[in-house]
């Protein structure tokens, strides 16, 4: 009889055990999706950050150039205003 009773607290216990085995390979299965989920966005936040480095470089270069435009503008109006002041003068 006291080993019967020892036996039942006994698979008992292995059942918690079990159960918790379970419970573990559960939780390992979520970590293993969130680490995936987690590379995978980690992956996407790099791509953009690539695409948005090519951006600020092309936004550099466009502002380069267009400051030099701006300049050829400058000089040109300048030069109409001169050239339309020397024709009233004549």
């Amino acid at each position: 009889m006291e080993s019967d009773a020892r036996f039942d607290r006994l698979e008992a216990k292995i059942d918690k055990l079990a159960e918790a085995m379970v419970k573990l390979v559960e939780i390992d299965t979520k970590i293993d999706g969130l680490t995936k989920h987690n590379t995978t966005q980690d992956n996407r936040l790099n791509r953009h950050s690539e695409t948005i480095d090519q951006h600020a470089i092309t936004l550099a270069t466009v502002a380069k150039v267009s400051g030099a435009n701006e300049w050829f503008v400058r000089v040109l109006i300048a030069a109409l205003v001169t050239a339309l002041a020397f024709m009233m003068r004549s």
